[in-house]
């Protein structure tokens, strides 16, 4: 499991020239004023922001300048996280529209130096001037890139650039007791065709100018924290899974099993993507094939399919569709959190539905008393919920380290305590840490599964990613992404992401082969999963629900029947399909029938005979 950790961080290096005074001086409050305007533009509709950087270098004392030597780097990063490939090509882009411009607009000579991936590119641009008290130096870089946009159709996501912990706002220097002031400005600005605000963080100042938007941010609010804006209260997703079930039957021939199927077949149990309320989550399907034997959904709610293939022979199980989600806009949005944790615990143990989302398991270690020390220290002197749940989020990340050979790898799962101890972590290890932590402190919490960061790239197959959900009543289910490293904490309302299926024990799949052929479990060997957004418009109505996909179950279109793996006629039609006596009744029933059947004709007949002789 996977998941993508954008962190951008701009840096401005910057080549002071050699200081030239006339007499020596102490310094007044500020001699030098180095100043880094930064703006992320974005027009609706376009895939693509523009960059703008403009530099500029004032001398606030008279008795010092700057002479026309030296050179000013610009750098422009690279998305962490991504491909060589991606980097290769996203630096050719940024190139190709690279402009820098002088105080009077005039291009100016610049030189590129690109370093190693994820280091990004210097831009060098020789001082072109001197600069004094009344003459101060500037430079304006602009370039495009898709690096700061994230675009699902009207789902809008812009992220800005942070600065690093150790940024200096402030220097002084001892061999000639000057002081420089570094003033780093950050805006987003977007037109007032963007769809509604959804989610921005830190805090912001807003400003109307004409058609523009402009969002602005503190610089020390921007100390290892970039700036984040999601616009859009809806979106659509379309799905594409398949599956090829693999030959396991070896004995029987096609030629047989094309006569009576239940000779050589496999049941399999499939879960399909679920619904959701936190954002509306809505599932529409628009091909399934073959369609399934039965629907039910298990005790979380999750929705599973029951499909009868060929073991003879491979097969292919298609599914196609669509999933829609909400959120509030910013102006609507809610805060389950904002309640007293006393208040909350007391309802907590009120309620007989959250007892088995507080018990141990074999990964969410809650009873140890390793985790149930942590949980007590966080929980110590918090007053509200929300307290606890930022608390609990901060520890998991501080303590763990997302290990990316782990993530590209067969993850081995070590569970919350062994992860809290320094194993190597992804996804799963920062949701399972969190789940124990938050039932040790009486907390309902379980695992969350589905995909993440999704876009509009229909390329290559999704990885699964876990995540948490607690329990808030009056509310339901509350997401929490632990995952993602910053103080911008992905907590509630998603619309980067979809909900597949929930867990409440030690397994985190619900699908399952039932075959006479000695096969255990499925494996990721031919099965493929799209998910990406789409800006079509789909009429949704025309389009299948769950009980659509089983018509001749004449489910209620309210819902389909809960723990329908327990049905006697599902356990006799699994029995009878894929265990090995099973199947040897199924293949051994007929010929006695048709034996008894045989030998009953010949014993009329031979009665009838024998009459016929009587008579003669």
């Amino acid at each position: 499991m996977k998941i993508l950790k954008i962190t951008t961080v701009l840096f401005f290096a910057t080549v002071l020239a050699v200081l030239s005074f006339k007499t020596p001086l102490y310094a007044a409050s500020e001699d030098f004023l180095i100043e880094s305007y930064t703006k992320i533009i974005y027009e609706t509709g376009k895939d693509y922001v523009t960059v703008e950087n403009e530099y500029i270098r004032s001398v606030k004392n008279s008795k010092y300048y700057f002479p026309a030597t030296g050179e000013k780097l610009f750098h422009i990063p690279d998305l962490q996280g991504d491909s060589q490939e991606r980097i290769n090509t996203e630096r050719a882009y940024k190139k190709q529209n690279l402009t820098v411009l002088n105080e009077a607009g005039s291009a100016v000579k610049y030189s590129v130096q690109e370093k190693e991936n994820g280091q990004g590119i210097y831009i060098s641009v020789p001082n072109y001037k001197q600069t004094t008290s009344s003459s101060p130096y500037r430079l304006k870089l602009s370039y495009t890139t898709h690096d700061y946009l994230k675009k699902v159709e009207d789902l809008i996501v812009l992220v800005g650039t942070s600065l690093p912990t150790d940024t200096q706002f402030s220097v002084v220097d001892k061999d000639s007791n000057t002081t420089t002031t570094y003033n780093y400005h950050m805006s987003i600005i977007t037109d007032k065709n963007i769809a509604p605000l959804a989610k921005i963080f830190p805090d912001y100042v807003k400003e109307e100018k004409g058609s523009e938007t402009i969002y602005k941010f503190l610089q020390t609010d921007r100390l290892e924290s970039a700036p984040y804006l999601e616009f859009g209260t809806s979106v659509l997703y379309r799905f594409e899974m398949n599956y090829k079930t693999p030959k396991t039957d070896n004995f029987i021939p096609e030629k047989y099993s094309n006569i009576l199927k239940a000779i050589s077949a496999n049941i399999y149990e499939i879960s399909l993507p679920r619904e959701f309320a936190e954002t509306s989550q809505r599932v529409y399907f628009e091909k399934v094939s073959p369609s399934p034997i039965d629907i039910y959904k298990d005790e979380e709610g999750n929705v599973i399919a029951v499909f009868e293939m060929p073991a003879n022979k491979e097969g292919i199980i298609s599914i196609e569709g669509y999933i829609t989600a909400e959120q509030n806009s910013y102006n609507e949005r809610v805060n389950p959190l904002d309640i007293k944790l006393d208040e909350y615990i007391q309802k907590i143990q009120a309620s007989d539905f959250t007892k088995k989302y507080l018990t141990p398991t074999k990964y969410w270690e809650s009873g140890n008393q390793y985790i149930v020390d942590i949980a007590n220290n966080l929980k110590k002197d918090v007053l509200s919920l929300e307290d606890i749940v930022h608390l609990d989020y901060k520890y998991v990340n501080d303590i763990l380290d997302y290990d990316e050979s782990k993530a590209n790898s067969d993850n081995e799962r070590i569970g919350a305590v062994k992860a809290l101890q320094g194993g190597g972590s992804v996804c799963m290890e920062y949701a399972d840490s969190m789940i124990a932590i938050l039932r040790a402190q009486g907390i309902p919490a379980r695992a969350a599964l589905g995909y993440a960061n999704l876009d509009e790239n229909r390329d290559g197959n999704q990885i699964r990613h876990q995540w948490v959900q607690i329990w808030i009543p009056e509310y339901g289910w509350y997401s929490i992404d632990p995952t993602f490293e910053s103080k911008n904490m992905k907590l509630g309302q998603q619309l980067d992401r979809v909900l597949w299926e929930t867990f409440n024990g030690d397994s985190l799949s619900n699908i399952r082969i039932f075959s006479a052929d000695n096969i255990q479990e499925m494996t990721t060997n031919g099965f493929s999963l799209k998910v990406f957004g789409v800006s079509d418009k789909i009429d949704v109505s025309n389009l299948k629900g769950y009980v659509d996909l089983v018509p001749n179950k004449e489910y209620d279109e309210n819902g389909l029947p809960e723990n329908k793996s327990f049905v006697f006629s599902t356990w006799i039609n699994t029995f009878l399909k894929a265990t090995v006596l099973g199947r040897a009744l199924v293949i051994t029933i007929p010929v006695i029938v048709t034996l008894a059947v045989l030998i009953s004709i010949i014993s009329i007949l031979s009665s009838v005979i024998k009459r016929n002789r009587k008579k003669i």
